[in-house]
């Protein structure tokens, strides 16, 4: 900055004619902290890579794979009928546990007399929580996961974000539970317990906002869930980068189920099912495109609003837990 500063003064002294955006502070600022970003993860990567973190799993014929390939499927034929209509899986994989994050918010009391408590929420984070950290079929350790229930202000939430985007180098997650507003413009915010429609801005978490900062973190796979009302307005939001899949509870003009008599929303329900491979006795690592197939129709028989998502890359094909088939017991 000091040195545009000088060949700023040093044209003027000089009466050399420089466009506006030359002369912009602000904008080199910007050139700069993206610069430092690419920087710091190529360095980030660079580290990573100069140790192979795959190791061979033995087979039964004496051969070997990569810890990432799927075996064959001794279950063939159990998986659920819409399982055929999808693309094939290809490389399914779980995410490195020492190099990924997940960020589980929910937000369930609220101040407001115009924003109702939505007790479900609770659940729904403490069991997403538990199931994506399962010591043996969950794909984050505990210590990696950071849980934000009712949190009341901006500024923990941006340090949490912070903290994970720069301590993540294969997948970020982040879920969040709750209620919705929109601004003026229909962009999308995420509630806090003091959120308002009056003030969206400064009481509410801007999605557009979260999302280019989950953009810029160091991950290979970014995977947002959103189980809130017109969740659907986060495939518009334009900030979403490339390895990234978005599932949402509803489209941009739906919102979200929280029946009173669940102990779960309607949504975070079946998705939860989907995680732990229910009610199909299989034994895999069931991808993100087999989540959003199963929630879809689960949605789909229930009459509720269908969610939707957004897959680019080959993130589709990453799964979050791992699912154990259980023998039925001798009697």
């Amino acid at each position: 900055m000091a040195f545009v500063s000088a060949c700023v003064a040093y044209a003027a002294e000089n009466s050399i004619s420089l466009d506006p955006e030359t002369q912009d502070l602000g904008r080199w600022q910007q050139r700069w902290i993206r610069a430092k970003r690419a920087v710091d993860k190529l360095r980030s990567d660079t580290s990573a890579g100069d140790r192979d973190d795959s190791e061979p799993v033995e087979e039964s014929d004496g051969g070997s794979r990569d810890q990432g390939t799927p075996p064959p499927d001794p279950n063939q034929g159990t998986a659920p009928p819409f399982a055929s209509q999808s693309p094939p899986w290809g490389r399914r994989r779980l995410p490195d546990r020492s190099r990924s994050w997940a960020i589980v918010m929910g937000t369930g009391r609220y101040e407001s007399a115009q924003l109702s408590d939505l007790p479900a929420v609770a659940a729904n984070v403490e069991s997403v929580a538990d199931t994506l950290t399962d010591p043996v079929l969950g794909g984050f350790d505990r210590d990696r996961c950071t849980v934000l229930l009712d949190v009341t202000d901006l500024t923990s939430v941006g340090r949490s974000l912070a903290d994970a985007t720069r301590s993540v180098h294969d997948v970020l997650l982040f879920y969040y539970s709750g209620h919705s507003l929109l601004d003026d413009d229909g962009d999308l915010y995420l509630t806090l317990p003091r959120s308002e429609y009056t003030s969206p801005y400064f009481t509410a978490v801007s999605f557009t906002r979260l999302a280019k900062e989950l953009a810029n973190a160091w991950a290979e796979h970014t995977v947002i869930i959103l189980d809130c009302d017109f969740a659907g307005r986060a495939l518009q939001a334009g900030a979403v980068g490339g390895g990234t899949f978005v599932l949402c509870a509803t489209g941009p003009t739906r919102v979200a189920l929280a029946p009173h008599s669940e102990r779960f929303t309607a949504f975070t329900g079946d998705f939860l099912d989907a995680l732990r491979g229910a009610p199909y006795e299989l034994d895999e690592a069931l991808p993100l495109d087999w989540i959003y197939a199963y929630v879809a129709r689960q949605a789909e028989n229930k009459e509720s609003p269908r969610p939707q998502r957004l897959s680019t890359g080959d993130t589709g094909q990453l799964a979050l837990t791992r699912v154990v088939s259980v023998e039925p017991a001798d009697t």
